[in-house]
């Protein structure tokens, strides 16, 4: 009786020497990395009015600003992974007077900074822009990124826009897109013959497609419409 005793917590140990307790299994996110690397934006005391959640590219996606701050700055990365998406209505409503969008945002989702009083907006790394993304604003200046293909129906509608670019590699401008801005020049890119033309004011529209949807620099001067510079190499 006394060997079995002793053969017991011997064989206790040993299994413990050979066998030890194994660490909870780690979830691997969509870009590898092990979930221990999980945006907590509490890390960091800029982060902390940002809803966030990964997205399936690998980035960050915005859903939600808590903040009181009017003028907002928006980060590169949190978390070590680039901000690349804002969500719907992120800041829908917020009263900003300011935003500051990085380069690394590709996509921005409908009514995300909609019935704000922002100013001037320098989307230059954007891709996609949803759905009334900066309906009612107060926009004066509007910088787009040449690798721009869509803007939304109603994405700008409601601003202060007098002129703009639109980017040559453009492949789809949604309904009323610039609808109800004193727009008077307006410079279009290359891609002409995929220029939704339904973004603009019918004088406009009548116009551009009566010369051919060509690529150049157009004034307005009262209700009149002219092409001041064509430029088919753009």
């Amino acid at each position: 009786m006394n060997k079995w005793k002793l053969f017991f917590p011997a064989l206790f140990f040993l299994c413990a020497y050979l066998f030890p307790q194994a660490s909870s299994p780690s979830t691997e996110l969509p870009d590898g990395t092990a979930a221990s690397e999980t945006v907590h934006p509490a890390e960091t005391a800029d982060v902390t009015d940002f809803e966030l959640l990964q997205n399936r590219f690998g980035g960050i996606t915005i859903i939600a600003y808590n903040g009181a701050d009017k003028n907002v700055v928006i980060p590169e990365t949190i978390g070590g992974l680039p901000v690349t998406i804002i969500g719907t209505k992120a800041f829908f409503r917020k009263e900003l007077l300011s935003v500051v969008i990085p380069g690394t945002v590709v996509t921005i989702e409908p009514m995300a900074f909609a019935e704000n009083h922002l100013q001037s907006i320098d989307i230059s790394g954007c891709v996609s822009i949803g759905y009334e993304s900066f309906a009612d604003n107060q926009l004066s200046t509007l910088v787009l990124s040449e690798h721009l293909s869509s803007i939304g129906p109603r994405a700008f509608i409601n601003n202060k826009l007098s002129s703009i670019t639109i980017p040559g590699k453009i492949t789809n401008i949604g309904k009323d897109a610039f609808a109800g801005n004193p727009l008077s020049l307006i410079k279009v890119g290359a891609n002409r013959n995929l220029f939704a033309s339904q973004g603009f004011e019918p004088s406009f529209v009548n116009y551009y497609i009566g010369t051919g949807r060509g690529a150049g620099v157009y004034a307005k001067n009262g209700r009149i419409w002219s092409l001041q510079e064509n430029n088919t190499q753009q």
